[in-house]
């Protein structure tokens, strides 16, 4: 937990799935080249894992916070930069799973004040996902900046609105229905049903102790560019 997220994680293989070890350049197995997951997607994996095992009484290598600490070791977040920005799909599933594990998945309102760059971020881009098609991540934008305050009333969750409702399969589902991926195949519908939601929110989160954790990660942040 003293190192940020690292970028020399490979992926399965990409031909006959094996793992591999940290740093491996090339398949143990087949001997192809690998090829190497972000620091960001390294970096929500972990959020999500610590998220479930501290929820669930779990004792993993690393507590959340200890995972949370490293959000600012991902900024400045950058844009798609036209597609150069090889990152850019992973630094939006970060952002928004910073969301989801601070209100719980849905349960909570959360001031934007807590989070002002991935606040920003998410307005900066939205249009992003519209421009790529991309129900699923579009989904998550919006899920993202409704529980950050936004509303049917603000111009970016009415494109969001627009493009979903004229992009819906007849089945009523988003994405496309012939993937074989179960979870390509229903992850976009569920995001898509997420961004159009109105939710009957339990409060304004987060909880006091993940309040004292964003806190203390915004003070630090706020030092270290004093």
């Amino acid at each position: 937990t003293n190192e940020p997220p690292p970028a020399d994680v490979p992926e399965a293989c990409e031909f006959d799935k094996t793992t591999n070890a940290r740093g491996a350049k090339v398949c143990r197995r087949c001997g192809r080249p690998l090829r190497m997951r972000t620091r960001y997607d390294v970096w929500y994996d972990a959020l999500i894992t610590t998220y479930v095992g501290d929820r669930y009484g779990v004792r993993l290598g690393a507590t959340y916070g200890d995972v949370l600490k490293w959000l600012t070791a991902l900024r400045p977040y950058r844009g798609s930069q036209g597609g150069a920005n090889a990152e850019f799909y992973d630094t939006v599933y970060s952002i928004t799973h910073v969301v989801y594990t601070l209100n719980e998945y849905g349960q909570y309102r959360l001031p934007a004040r807590l989070l002002p760059r991935e606040f920003e971020f998410l307005k900066a881009n939205l249009r992003e996902a519209v421009a790529e098609g991309d129900a699923d991540m579009l989904g998550e934008f919006m899920d993202s900046l409704r529980a950050l305050g936004l509303t049917d009333a603000d111009a970016l969750i009415r494109a969001g609105t627009e493009y979903l409702l004229a992009h819906q399969n007849a089945d009523g589902s988003w994405g496309d229905a012939r993937e074989r991926d179960i979870y390509l195949r229903y992850h976009p519908t569920w995001g898509g049903v997420a961004a159009l939601s109105n939710y009957a929110w339990r409060g304004t989160g987060p909880s006091p102790a993940k309040l004292r954790l964003l806190l203390a990660l915004n003070q630090a942040s706020a030092r270290a560019e004093y």
